[in-house]
């Protein structure tokens, strides 16, 4: 069958297979050609998700490096663009892992550690008249959500509440306290 014509099987047109030698184990002619045609999208793809040069830089030749070993010639065009992208996505999540890694050792440090005093006294004593001067329920979420870090689910477990309620209550709050904030 013509390449690109539909196959009456299926009813979809089908895919191009490389013209390149169809070995189980690429030789340097196809990964080179693999490289070239494809470097260009994969370095994109990847400067998208870091956002600099050097480290896009660095994570395309990974992508390659990590390619080289389990390339096949045997695949179409497509095929072969889908998994370089799959094994970008993998480069890019060992990437973050590794960047946003802390040390264990430190973790242990920080638990027996006291909670550090607010630096702040002036801002410590703004927020704290502005969170008297609301209703309980808005107080409450607030100082779980921003002082304690909660997230919507800890809060609304914690006081009882649905998330959607949490999130109505959030925002009605921050409103309040900016309109009390201007009047002060």
């Amino acid at each position: 069958m013509p390449e690109g014509e539909a196959d009456s099987r299926v009813g979809q047109p089908r895919a191009k297979v490389l013209p390149l030698p169809q070995a189980a184990v690429p030789d340097q002619d196809y990964l080179v050609w693999a490289y070239q045609t494809h470097v260009t999208a994969i370095y994109q793809y990847v400067y998208s998700r870091v956002g600099n040069r050097p480290d896009a830089e660095d994570l395309t030749s990974q992508v390659f490096m990590k390619a080289i070993q389990g390339m096949r010639a045997d695949v179409s065009v497509p095929e072969l663009r889908s998994w370089l992208y799959k094994v970008a996505q993998t480069t890019l999540a060992d990437h973050w892992r590794q960047y946003y890694a802390e040390d264990l050792t430190d973790l242990g440090e920080d638990v027996g550690r006291a909670p550090a005093a607010r630096e702040n006294q002036e801002a410590t004593l703004r927020v704290d008249a502005l969170l008297a001067s609301l209703p309980d329920t808005y107080r409450r979420v607030l100082e779980l959500r921003f002082l304690r870090g909660y997230s919507v689910r800890e809060t609304a477990h914690e006081l009882g509440l649905s998330e959607v309620n949490v999130k109505v209550l959030q925002f009605r709050a921050l409103n309040r306290a900016g309109r009390e904030r201007k009047r002060n």
